[in-house]
């Protein structure tokens, strides 16, 4: 009986030291297979493919588990960009056309400094100051830079600034000729320039039409977040959206008033929450319609790049852009 046993061990044994490298050879086909089909799969599909690793294993990267964030705003978008990735961490109805209001004068900005030169002086029409809205507090006849008025659309989004600017592109045309020209350049620039597609201008200023069945300024926030991305190469722009105060002269370097920025995160006394410290700068934008908008710009945490936020049709824009990068900064690994 022993000695059957004995036998029955050593044929185990023997079976088994055959039998596995077999097994070894079988593991090792099959995962040669799979990568086989693993790298024809990729070229058949490697754009597609790409795109969703490079979704999976760049950072930032979500954590498991994370909550989803819910904002009462129309839309809204975060996008992290550097010089080789463009990531989408957060988006609610990016794609739909929204009134902009003040968020216009971004392109306003952007037009402006490609046709002038920035220390062109400009007097202030009546036209101008029959803008609506009293931010500015300029008079007609009053003479300014183009700088300064740069500084007035950007900082306390004045639209008789905007108009200002506007106004002088076609010199031997009236006004509101002058005005459209510029518009319409306005909305080359959107297109062909920086290829938005569902972007679009009536006027310098961001203002509702008086008729509501009149056209407006609208994007979405896709489109806006490609803009900002593309402005961050125009350093007078952030420049002066990262400033929280300007001491605006005039005439003969006469002091007229400070100016104040409308972003309430650049508040100098506005310690909380800690990102604000990482602000680049933002532009605000608010009417009837429009409701709040908001274009925030930050450097990312722990690595080179930006975070892009957007925010469109708020009732608390700047409640809800908190909430927005504090959630991206929960709930992702930098």
């Amino acid at each position: 009986m022993k000695l059957k046993l004995e036998l029955k061990s050593k044929y185990f044994i023997l079976v088994l030291f055959f039998l596995l490298p077999c097994w070894y050879g079988i593991n090792v086909l099959g995962h040669e297979l799979e990568n086989i089909f693993f790298w024809k799969e990729i070229s058949k599909n490697s754009q597609t493919l790409t795109a969703q690793l490079n979704q999976q294993i760049v950072r930032p990267l979500k954590k498991h588990l994370s909550e989803d964030l819910e904002i009462s705003a129309k839309a809204g978008i975060s996008v992290y960009v550097n010089d080789d990735i463009r990531k989408t961490l957060f988006e609610k109805n990016s794609d739909q056309r929204l009134p902009i209001a003040s968020l216009t004068k971004l392109m306003t900005a952007y037009t402006a400094i490609e046709s002038y030169e920035l220390d062109r002086i400009v007097e202030v029409s009546e036209q101008a100051v029959n803008q609506e809205g009293l931010v500015g507090w300029l008079n007609a006849g009053e003479e300014f830079t183009v700088d300064d008025l740069l500084h007035l659309v950007l900082m306390e989004s004045s639209n008789d600034a905007a108009y200002a600017l506007a106004e002088i592109f076609s010199e031997s045309v009236s006004s509101k000729k002058s005005v459209g020209n510029f518009v319409s350049l306005m909305n080359f620039n959107a297109g062909e320039v920086f290829g938005l597609e569902n972007t679009g201008f009536v006027n310098p200023t961001g203002l509702d039409p008086d008729n509501i069945n009149n056209s407006r300024n609208y994007s979405t926030c896709k489109d806006l977040a490609a803009l900002t991305e593309n402005l961050l190469g125009e350093k007078l722009i952030w420049d002066i959206l990262s400033l929280s105060e300007f001491n605006l002269y005039g005439e003969n370097k006469k002091f007229h008033h400070q100016l104040k920025t409308t972003n309430e995160f650049l508040n100098i006394e506005n310690e909380q929450p800690k990102w604000t410290s990482k602000i680049i700068g933002g532009k605000t934008g608010w009417t009837p319609e429009a409701q709040g908008c908001l274009v925030l710009v930050l450097r990312a945490p722990k690595q080179s790049g930006y975070l892009i936020n957007v925010i469109l049709g708020s009732r608390d824009r700047f409640g809800e852009m908190e909430k927005l990068i504090n959630w991206v900064y929960e709930v992702y690994k930098w």
